[in-house]
């Protein structure tokens, strides 16, 4: 990407039973390393509305939880944190599709309280203004099921977001991973030209 002409960086966050107490701690890093990037981009004489993030699986969601809230979750943000967000295989894109059983399960191993499950649920966070959108998923992906995705990328374009899906004909979870992936090279490809479209000209 560095070469393409974009300046990125790469962040790390606490993880749940390595540091992260729930899921809001592991958000909590995300907005921060957002923040710290903006300063670092405006160093180097970028614009605040030259900033994209992305991620892939939970690193993903975690991307668009904080592009598309406000610091005070589950509240709709009232403009987005960023001008682009490039989700690889993304999680967590609708909860509503759990059985309630499997909604406690997961709110106990995200360390959230009962209920709240919701809360984290992207497709409930849709609304006219969020920030482009590039989604690589696989059909296959037995973490995030396919039809989720398309459910979030038809709620997203319905409210007049541009929201984007490749999808990856019989591709699992992870399948854009460099070495053995057949997938890197084109993902890579197309995630630079969705950012330098976004965000170059502005």
């Amino acid at each position: 990407m560095a070469s393409r002409g974009i300046f990125a960086v790469s962040a790390g966050y606490r993880l749940l039973s390595r540091g992260a107490a729930g899921i809001d701690d592991c958000i909590a890093d995300v907005r921060r390393a957002v923040e710290q990037f903006a300063r670092l981009a405006a160093l180097r004489g970028l614009e605040a509305q030259q900033l994209a993030s992305g991620g892939s699986s939970a690193g993903a969601h975690l991307a668009l939880v904080a592009a598309m809230t406000a610091a005070d979750v589950p509240t709709a943000a009232s403009e987005p944190a960023v001008a682009a967000v490039v989700a690889l295989n993304p999680a967590g894109l609708d909860l509503r599709t759990f059985e309630p059983d499997a909604q406690r399960r997961l709110e106990k191993q995200v360390g959230i309280d009962e209920g709240r499950l919701l809360d984290y649920s992207l497709i409930e966070f849709v609304r006219p203004g969020n920030p482009p959108m590039q989604i690589h998923h696989g059909t296959r992906d037995d973490v995030e099921p396919i039809d989720s995705v398309r459910r979030f990328r038809d709620a997203m374009v319905r409210s007049g977001n541009e929201c984007t899906l490749l999808e990856y004909e019989d591709a699992e979870h992870g399948f854009h991973y460099p070495g053995n992936s057949q997938y890197f090279g084109d993902v890579i490809d197309t995630m630079v030209r969705f950012l330098l479209d976004r965000i170059a000209s502005k």
